[in-house]
């Protein structure tokens, strides 16, 4: 929605604006949907898209009290049909949308789905083989959930700054975040494990000494320690040379998802065994 709208914001400024009906039909949209668009929404995106997905904007038996009236030609169409047909036209204005100058915030969102754009075409395409944001996103969650660690809210705002980030393009700041995500865990699981598994180590400050700290105690084997240590320097460091900010910071937020769940599937285990060993 709001692509669109600062679209068309910005070509009302231009000397010669262009009429957003002949660029929809420029994209094949259906003449019965721009000339719709236009007439009884006045292109109004905030309310046309809703209106497409409840099928308000497809359906006019509401006007008049013929069952399956509708304003695409035909003489009857079903609810499931304007269904399909709603979001058919959503996903086509996702894609024209993401192919816009304002529309920078809808690629990254597609691309955090394992979505992209085929311009040609105005579909939009899943990527084989690519990590699903959102699914890993909703893994880590419910692990956090589970988990009950001391800072469960603390954590949780962490990983929706990165995501929120990223996709307005602020990528130093989201590597941060998912830099931030990662120490949180690592503070609350040492945590937690100095409070109940009775070790005669010190607790200690620092991330480097926490780290440390749980490869003492058992928590991380060796090479965990240094795994865990290289995701969080490489999330620390600043800007890498040769790497693009934007996929430096998708990369990090998706490190910072996986080692996430690495942790929090061992913290079950070293919990559910007195914080002093595995099963």
């Amino acid at each position: 929605m709001r692509a669109l709208r600062e679209f068309g914001s910005a070509q009302h400024e231009l000397e010669e604006p262009l009429d957003l009906t002949t660029f929809l039909y420029e994209h094949d949209f259906p003449d019965w949907f721009i000339m719709h668009a236009r007439s009884q929404y006045s292109f109004d995106w905030r309310e046309i898209i809703p209106a497409l997905r409840n099928t308000r904007f497809i359906l006019t038996d509401g006007y008049f009290d013929s069952p399956g009236a509708n304003i695409t030609g035909e003489p009857y169409l079903s609810k499931v049909e304007a269904v399909s047909t709603g979001e058919t036209l959503i996903d086509r204005l996702t894609a024209l949308a993401a192919t816009l100058p304002q529309g920078e915030a809808v690629r990254r969102s597609l691309e955090l789905e394992g979505l992209r754009v085929n311009a040609g075409k105005l579909t939009i395409e899943r990527v084989e083989s690519v990590v699903n944001e959102q699914q890993e996103e909703n893994r880590l969650v419910g692990l956090v959930k589970q988990g009950r660690l001391q800072n469960e809210a603390v954590i949780l705002r962490h990983l929706g700054d990165a995501q929120e980030l990223f996709v307005q393009g602020k990528d130093h700041a989201s590597i941060g975040e998912s830099r931030n995500l990662i120490q949180a865990l690592i503070d609350d699981i040492s945590a937690a494990t100095d409070t109940n598994g009775g070790h005669s180590v010190g607790y200690p400050a620092g991330m480097a000494n926490r780290l440390q700290y749980l490869q003492t105690v058992g928590f991380f084997t060796s090479d965990e320690k240094t795994a865990f240590g290289a995701a969080w320097g490489f999330l620390s460091a600043g800007s890498h040379p040769g790497i693009p900010s934007r996929d430096e910071a998708r990369i990090g937020l998706i490190l910072s998802l996986e080692f996430g769940q690495l942790l929090l599937l061992k913290f079950s285990n070293w919990a559910a065994n007195g914080f002093r060993g595995f099963s």
